[in-house]
């Protein structure tokens, strides 16, 4: 499924140029998973990531290109959990390569797409306090003081999140990007996830219309432009031809 590919690409174009570090993968290199649900009172807090008067965003696409997803990966572009002083801000982009989850439907490939986005609610570092909107694409960080002094940076967020995101079968490998760039373009990354969700909602859209009728589609014009709508048309009209 390639409904996302373009804006994937466009977002890595968009970090590429800012420099981005590798961080080391591997299951003995993750963070101590905490409560999801986890306090941090701001007596306890080093700073927060995402805090309200700074950028906050947070990305996550799917995609079955080996091309932009290759294999496990932690990237870092910024200054690591050591290495920050202060309230800033900050982004976290998740690119998923999975199966085809197109393969049993579009009904089950909008369920999975959906079950994905939300597992940045169930998971979370002992002493990193995610706390992401339900509404809009902001994900706030509060880092505790205790977890900053005992080692806690990216690299073990990040191997903990490539973790999670595997216990879902359709997932073949994870990219986390953290970014706390001063510089980094946020609006442009808020930008895409708001498309990202519109691509999302066309697709059940298109589960909602069985018709196909796209005369009278309000989504003709965004859907032309999106080559990964045009594989989920043709793919619903053939299957209808051999029924």
């Amino acid at each position: 499924m390639k409904l996302y590919d373009d804006l994937i690409s466009e977002a890595l174009g968009l970090l590429t140029p800012l420099g981005l570090t590798e961080l080391p993968v591997g299951e003995n290199l993750a963070a101590r998973e905490g409560d999801p649900n986890e306090l941090i009172l701001k007596r306890d807090t080093a700073f927060e990531l995402g805090e309200g008067s700074y950028p906050s965003v947070s990305v996550t696409a799917v995609t079955q290109s080996e091309a932009l997803v290759l294999k496990d990966s932690v990237v870092l572009c910024g200054a690591d959990l050591d290495r920050i002083k202060g309230d800033c801000a900050y982004a976290r982009v998740t690119l998923l390569r999975t199966d085809d989850i197109l393969e049993k439907g579009e009904q089950a490939a909008y369920a999975r797409i959906k079950r994905l986005e939300t597992q940045k609610f169930r998971v979370g570092a002992e002493g990193y306090m995610m706390r992401p909107s339900a509404m809009t694409n902001r994900e706030q960080v509060r880092v505790s003081r205790k977890a900053v002094k005992s080692g806690l940076r990216f690299q073990g967020v990040g191997n903990l999140l490539v973790q999670a995101y595997h216990r879902d079968p359709h997932v073949r490998a994870v990219q986390v990007i953290f970014v706390t760039a001063p510089q980094a373009p946020y609006r442009a990354l808020d930008t895409l996830a708001d498309q990202i969700a519109v691509r999302t909602k066309m697709l059940d859209h298109a589960l909602a219309d069985v018709s196909m009728n796209c005369r009278a589609c309000e989504w003709k014009p965004v859907c032309d432009a999106v080559e990964g709508m045009k594989e989920l048309h043709q793919q619903r009209m053939n299957k209808e031809e051999t029924q």
